[in-house]
């Protein structure tokens, strides 16, 4: 009989001390899902970022390295942080250096779309702590971190469709339609706009675009695809970021 209630005792005392607080066991396989689910947003927002640039580079051919363009697009697809840009003769350290220099307004940056795509990149790998190897739990991340990503790419997307270098160029063309680069471009020579000029720029006369088409959404849509992944990984870890006004926004930016 005293061996029977001794292997009852252990019996019940193993099952307390192998469930104990259910809740916490619970949370932590919640937390590890939103640690995988962490690397899945990470792996889409590389995937839209790398169809960006091959966009980019396609819209605005004179404004990336052909020979750096397959290293940085593998940088990407592996995960990768070791490339770095020069300007000026002088290496740049922080993403907001990339940024900062992607979106002057001097006329005469080089590579401009690979300074952007590299800022983008190097803010996302350091939010998500791609470095540190794959994450158990959602709680080792920087929840004011994904906050920040979050505005930053908010900004890009307003800055790469309006920002316009001292010439009154658009820094990047994206939404744009040919006809309507041309147009400026007509317009910057002093000639008044006519609807005989608009007739006459080289898209609308050879059939290939009209006005009537709308414009280029691509690039916003890839952008906005990159913040929703984002906003998803905030909320997982607690801190899905308030959606405010852009000026609001440009206050937290800091490459501006």
């Amino acid at each position: 009989m005293s061996k029977l209630c001794f292997f009852l005792v252990f019996f019940f005392y193993g099952c307390a001390t192998t469930t104990t607080n259910p809740q916490e066991k619970i949370g932590e396989v919640f937390q590890s899902h939103g640690a995988t689910s962490l690397h899945y947003d990470y792996s889409k927002i590389i995937e839209n970022l790398i169809i960006y640039k091959e966009k980019l580079d396609l819209r605005n051919p004179k404004s990336y390295s052909k020979e750096s363009q397959s290293f940085i697009t593998n940088e990407m697809r592996t995960s990768q942080n070791s490339i770095r840009m020069k300007y000026n003769g002088v290496y740049l350290k922080s993403y907001d250096d990339y940024l900062r220099i992607a979106f002057d307004k001097n006329s005469n940056i080089p590579d401009r779309n690979d300074f952007l795509i590299i800022g983008l990149y190097k803010v996302i790998w350091e939010t998500y702590k791609i470095g540190e190897g794959h994450h158990i739990t959602t709680l080792t991340y920087d929840q004011e971190a994904f906050k920040k990503l979050y505005y930053y790419l908010e900004v890009v997307k307003w800055k790469v469709k309006t920002a316009k270098d001292k010439n009154d160029n658009f820094l990047f063309l994206t939404w744009q339609n040919n006809w309507q680069v041309e147009l400026q471009n007509r317009l910057h020579t002093g000639e008044q706009p006519s609807w005989e000029m608009i007739q006459n720029l080289a898209s609308i006369k050879n059939h290939k675009e009209s006005i009537l088409d709308p414009s280029n959404f691509n690039f916003e849509s890839l952008l906005s695809q990159m913040i929703f992944q984002v906003k998803n990984s905030a909320r997982l870890i607690g801190k899905e970021p308030v959606d405010i006004g852009i000026d609001a926004m440009i206050s937290v930016v800091l490459f501006l």
